[in-house]
């Protein structure tokens, strides 16, 4: 998990194996085809890294639910969905 912002990431749980077991689980979701949450221009450079793009949502502050209670995949599409149709909506 090297990356900058990791000590950023690191202070947001209260442990390395925590952090590791978060981003896991997204990019997990993420490499299964869940979309990302983050606009364009927040992509990391590694756009193609699960990982990556995970622990960027987490700096960001995305709206996801982390840890233990992640939601599952069809909840997450469901809710970038409702997403998807305010902005246009605006």
């Amino acid at each position: 998990m090297a990356q900058e912002g990791y000590d950023t990431l690191l202070n947001m749980t209260d442990s390395r194996y925590r952090l590791s077991t978060i981003v896991g689980r997204r990019a997990a979701q993420l490499k299964s085809g869940v979309p990302t949450l983050l606009e364009p221009d927040e992509m990391p450079a590694a756009q193609s890294n699960t990982v990556s793009v995970a622990m960027k949502e987490l700096e960001i502050g995305k709206p996801i639910e982390w840890g233990e209670d992640l939601p599952d995949e069809r909840a997450l599409r469901e809710a970038r969905a409702r997403e998807r149709r305010v902005s246009d909506e605006v």
